[in-house]
């Protein structure tokens, strides 16, 4: 199996095409709805194979708490996903993510979530870009998620 992986790894770099770069940045937000305040961090790399499509990971931490009780969650993970540009900076985005969530009444879980959307981004400098998304997790679930449909994200990426 890590024979299989490292051949096609190998084979990814042999043949890649002449405009593939590295790409490193991520999100971080805080925000107050409906009486609970939200602190996400989600560092991100990825890589642009050919001109309009890219392939990452993000790895994220999410706490939640109720600000007039001692309700709280945390929830940690790891997410993948691939983007498509279109003309005018536009691009539609999908990610699948997975994570262990854990409350303040002493329950925890193993939550996944696949969310899909659209987003754009402009250039700041040559080799950095700020971009927004919106998502829809296709795989929501009212009991376990905590996060709201749709999500809004907003990050800045440097291009290597």
């Amino acid at each position: 199996m890590l024979k299989k992986l490292i051949f096609i790894i190998l084979t990814l770099f042999i043949f890649e095409p002449a405009f593939s770069q590295f790409n490193l940045g991520g999100t971080c937000g805080a925000g107050i709805t409906n009486n609970y305040m939200t602190i996400e961090i989600a560092p991100e790399g990825s890589y642009t194979w050919w001109q309009h499509f890219t392939v990452g990971c993000s790895p994220f931490f999410l706490y939640t708490s109720h600000l007039t009780s001692d309700y709280w969650s945390k929830k940690y993970g790891g997410r993948i996903f691939a983007q498509y540009q279109f003309d005018f900076n536009i691009f539609v985005h999908a990610e699948y993510e997975i994570a262990n969530i854990s409350f303040s009444e002493a329950r925890n879980a193993t939550v996944q979530a696949l969310p899909l959307g659209i987003g754009g981004f402009t250039s700041i400098t040559e080799k950095t870009e700020a971009y927004a998304l919106v998502l829809y997790d296709v795989l929501y679930d009212e009991a376990w998620s905590t996060r709201t449909n749709p999500m809004y994200r907003v990050g800045v990426r440097y291009k290597f």
